[in-house]
């Protein structure tokens, strides 16, 4: 994937969220996604990443996932710097109640810069990352976008949860969607669809930009429409 950057609006960065699912369209296999792709898939997500000023992660996917050092790889990040970006994406937490998994190994990497905002007053313990706290009185995803794009930050990848997942896309905060197709049914409906919390205000229309498979895996890249659905109307 070539950097986004050049495509990012005025008030926020270009915004591209990548998920896996099952082919009955869940998100999770005992409450972690991490159960449900391959090799493939993984490298799928650390190349999205490689072109990412920064990553954003729900609270609840950071705690249910572990997550370390975001770029692992001296060549990943040799890579990164080739293209004019940090070796390291900044990690971005949105929580409104500053309750953060601080015993994550997010928090335990040295270089990895982590941006969390916040609508209430917090300070962070004594962890190994670098890691500025943002309060932001009235905070939404808006908000922390738009503060994200003074800051220089371009591309931003979200890598979920469901929840952060529909509120981005229901305030039109999202360009493109990154979905793998693992080939697998669960059956499981206490596990997560790709959006949760409630239908959203008004259908989001996507238009397929890739398609490719790998194995009995499917990588699929949409582009979120610029236009509405026309309402079908009775002959």
């Amino acid at each position: 994937m070539e950097p986004p950057h050049d495509r990012a609006p005025d008030d926020r960065p270009f915004v591209y969220v990548n998920m896996i699912e099952t082919l009955d369209g869940h998100v999770a296999l005992d409450g972690r996604s991490n159960a449900l792709g391959d090799a493939a898939d993984l490298e799928s997500l650390l190349e999205l990443r490689s072109v990412a000023d920064a990553v954003l992660i729900g609270t609840g996917t950071l705690r249910a996932e572990g997550y370390a050092r975001l770029v692992g790889s001296d060549e990943r990040r040799a890579r990164r710097r080739a293209l004019g970006l940090a070796g390291d994406p900044v990690a971005v937490l949105i929580s409104r109640r500053f309750d953060i998994p601080w015993e994550t190994g997010l928090f335990a990497a040295p270089e990895q810069p982590v941006l969390i905002y916040t609508a209430v007053d917090g300070e962070a313990p004594a962890v190994t990352a670098p890691v500025e706290v943002v309060v932001l009185p009235g905070l939404t995803p808006a908000t922390a976008l738009a503060d994200l794009r003074r800051r220089g930050v371009r591309s931003l990848l979200c890598e979920g949860g469901p929840t952060l997942n529909r509120t981005l896309f229901a305030d039109g905060l999202v360009d493109e969607l990154f979905i793998t197709l693992a080939p697998l049914l669960t059956g499981d409906d206490a596990e997560p669809s790709l959006i949760a919390g409630g239908r959203l205000p008004q259908p989001v229309d996507l238009q397929l930009a890739s398609a490719r498979q790998v194995g009995s895996e499917l990588f699929l890249r949409y582009a979120v429409a610029t236009h509405r659905r026309p309402v079908p109307t009775a002959a």
